[in-house]
């Protein structure tokens, strides 16, 4: 195929061929479109913000350019239409620092906040009409995100597991309740010990990880940072 004809399908501008009701309505669904595909992937490994998050920072990015272009349409000033989309980078870094915790030395989030902020991007990118553009790095976010998961699960398969008892105080009854959150956001499973109660207001949880395996350290390091546990033990 001859590369300008692929240079004018890459960087197709749909402004250009469909009227705007058409084109600027397109362009807003193929936003809502990359966000969703991407939000489906961090929904899918438990993240904070999932599907409708990314879709709606989509199509805020979206939106705020297609204004921008209306404005300098409208013949108003040029720098206050390109104002709109250089306020939506800053604008967009506040959401993903909501993204990011940090507990002692583990900071969790940092991939999702990345990926909040090169969602908004793509959006601009629809908002300026490139829909081809902006579905190809749309598809280039998901690749880097589903493959590290992919990478991640297909490394546990050569993982030598270890079971540690984890004694969780639940004096006030609150902290099997906290402690069991914080389990199933990091997608394990407990099971509890029979039998074997350290002392009257402890139980005794077991959980299999893998040593070598980085994401299975920093819960255990997250676990161990959590006041009602009492002690982390292996057997």
């Amino acid at each position: 195929m001859d590369i300008e004809l692929l240079n004018r399908l890459f960087l197709l501008n749909l402004f250009d061929h469909i009227p705007p009701f058409i084109s600027y309505l397109l362009c807003c669904l193929g936003a809502i479109f990359a966000g969703t595909v991407v939000g489906k992937e961090r929904e899918k490994v438990q993240k904070a913000a999932g599907l409708r998050t990314f879709a709606m920072v989509a199509l805020g990015s979206c939106v705020f350019t297609i204004t921008s272009r209306l404005m300098i349409g409208n013949e108003v000033n040029f720098l206050d239409g390109a104002r709109i989309p250089a306020q939506i980078v800053s604008g967009v870094g506040f959401l993903g620092a909501g993204a990011v915790f940090r507990s002692g030395r583990i900071v969790t989030g940092l991939t999702t906040a990345a990926g909040i902020w090169a969602t908004a991007a793509v959006g601009l990118v629809f908002g300026l009409g490139f829909v081809t553009f902006g579905i190809c790095i749309t598809f280039l976010i998901f690749l880097l995100l589903w493959g590290q998961s992919f990478l991640e699960k297909k490394s546990l398969y050569s993982c030598k597991w270890t079971d540690y008892q984890i004694h969780v105080d639940c004096f006030d009854g609150k902290g099997p309740i906290v402690l069991r959150e914080i389990v199933y956001e990091w997608g394990h499973k407990i099971k509890v010990v029979e039998n074997q109660v350290a002392s009257p207001h402890v139980v005794i949880w077991q959980i299999s990880l893998c040593q070598e395996h980085r994401p299975h350290q920093r819960f255990l390091s997250d676990l161990a940072s959590q006041p009602f546990v009492v002690k982390i033990s292996m057997t």
